[in-house]
């Protein structure tokens, strides 16, 4: 009597296949579009000032803790503060930058897998470069 188990874990093994590729799809479509709003948001000029503002702060933050009564942050003068600014404002964009380039090496990530992945479940082969 034929054994007929394998060509039946066969089909199944290929339905959780397409069933999991159809779980992933549309949360690789969702990672894709948050990607492009983080993206927007960190390029977009209205809102860099408010970022600066953010980490300035921040910053100004983290050395009252570390100095509660005060006794360091009073011998940086004015000047320093000035000049912390003017090198945050010049780090600034350099990191908006590289997080750019980080979004937009993710973004391509995301889209070959996606790619692949739907290849995969209308049953083709998928292409190799």
């Amino acid at each position: 009597m034929p054994d007929d188990s394998k060509p039946d874990e066969s089909q199944s093994y290929e339905d959780n296949l397409s069933n999991l590729i159809l779980l992933t799809l549309p949360w690789l479509s969702y990672q894709r579009e948050m990607l492009e709003i983080a993206k927007s948001n960190i390029t977009d000029p209205s809102r860099v000032r408010s970022t600066e503002n953010f980490m300035l702060r921040q910053l100004q933050a983290l050395m009252m803790i570390l100095d509660r009564s005060g006794t360091r942050r009073n011998l940086l003068d004015e000047d320093f503060k000035k000049r912390l600014e003017v090198a945050f404002k010049e780090l600034f964009p350099k990191l908006t930058s590289a997080r750019v380039q980080l979004i937009e090496a993710q973004e391509e990530i995301l889209t070959t897998v996606f790619d692949t992945l739907n290849t995969l479940r209308k049953g083709d082969k998928p292409k190799s470069d």
